[in-house]
């Protein structure tokens, strides 16, 4: 699970995307207890104009959004970019939606209910994946 520092050595930023009030409130809680960076948004439209004005090292989002279907805010997020984000998705949802969320770039999926220790975990390679990514980039 990460730690304090941010899981792992460098302070991750997450947008977090989650229609669902209490899922995205009890999220942000256990995200920012771990020492991370939340943006937390309830529409894929706010997702795509974040993903345009900053960079974000994970986006953890749901696919049953109320304005835009799940793997086309993952496809506008991806084309926004200026650095690509590790794209976690945690959904309710079964096939076919979970194929559409990787084909539209998805890197993990996982269904509801999630326990937290492996989406920590998930989060932490994604830590450790863009410490290594920035370490390449400053040498």
């Amino acid at each position: 699970m990460g730690d304090a520092t941010g899981f792992g050595r460098n302070r991750l930023r997450v947008l977090l995307v989650e229609d669902s009030q209490d899922i995205r409130e009890v999220f942000t809680l256990l995200l920012r207890a771990d020492g991370a960076e939340v943006v937390a948004t309830s529409s894929g439209r706010e997702a795509v104009e974040q993903t345009a004005k900053r960079d974000f090292d994970v986006v953890l989002t749901d696919l049953g959004l109320p304005d835009i279907p799940g793997d086309a805010v993952i496809r506008r997020v991806l084309a926004n970019a200026r650095r690509r984000p590790r794209i976690i998705v945690v959904t309710g949802y079964d096939e076919p939606f979970v194929s559409r969320a990787r084909q539209a770039g998805a890197d993990i999926v996982f269904n509801k209910p999630v326990v937290w220790s492996t989406l920590a975990d998930a989060l932490a390679a994604a830590a450790d994946e863009q410490h290594g990514a920035d370490r390449l980039a400053a040498a």
